[in-house]
């Protein structure tokens, strides 16, 4: 696990500023800890007091609102860390992180965390551009809920994955409405309509871009198509 643990930390785009000495030192400071399906890391409004590194498994981290409808955020999986920007204030979570199948988790308490940032400059740099970095993501979105389409805002977000993914991205009708704060019917409406346009074809949990051009007009253009 201490392996898994240094392997993981190396490549992370964090703790892979820190000097090896310092990191492997850091290791030590971690609590291990396996957890069963259905059970929770932390709640909503939980107070954020440990970060996370998942060594194996799979967890799903959600909100939910006033009314009690929960939303899914994102999937995390083997080798992802997450709860560290909460770590900053130690304020309180703002969803909450659920186990999908068993896991095993190294977690590290807001003590360590702050310590670490106290002592290395560049740790803190790091964790500022990152930060700055999403303040920027949600401002796109913000952006693009405003004065986009739906039709506009999935061919933006097939873009977006076709630049990491490649021409087959691996997402569902469920996950991009999730992303997009839009039903899963609507989604399937706007992707019969791209795949009508001869830019993608849809398979079972699949998208496949055929032009990437013509999302890119979709995009840009002034009014729905």
């Amino acid at each position: 696990m201490t392996y898994r643990l240094e392997d993981i930390l190396s490549r992370h785009w964090l703790f892979g500023s820190l000097p090896e000495r310092t990191r492997s030192d850091l290791i030590s400071k971690f609590s291990i800890k396996k957890y069963q399906m259905k059970n929770y890391v932390f709640h909503q409004d939980d107070l954020a007091e440990r970060l996370y590194v998942i060594l194996d498994g799979e967890i799903s981290v959600e909100t939910t609102s006033m009314s009690g409808k929960t939303t899914k955020i994102t999937h995390l999986s083997k080798g992802e860390i997450f709860g560290e920007f909460a770590l900053i204030d130690e304020g309180l979570r703002s969803a909450s992180a659920i186990i999908v199948r068993p896991t095993t988790l190294a977690s590290l308490s807001a003590q360590a965390f702050h310590q670490i940032m106290e002592e290395q400059p560049e740790f803190a740099k790091s964790l500022l551009c990152v930060l700055v970095a999403h303040i920027r993501q949600s401002n796109q979105q913000i952006e693009s809920l405003v004065t986009l389409s739906l039709l506009q805002r999935t061919a933006r977000l097939l873009l977006q994955l076709a630049k990491t993914e490649g021409d087959l991205i691996n997402i569902t009708q469920q996950q991009i409405g999730e992303r997009l704060f839009a039903s899963r019917e609507k989604v399937n409406i706007k992707l019969k309509k791209l795949e009508q346009l001869g830019a993608i074809s849809t398979g079972h949990g699949k998208i496949q871009i055929h032009n990437t051009e013509h999302l890119a007009r979709i995009v840009d253009a002034d009014d729905d198509i």
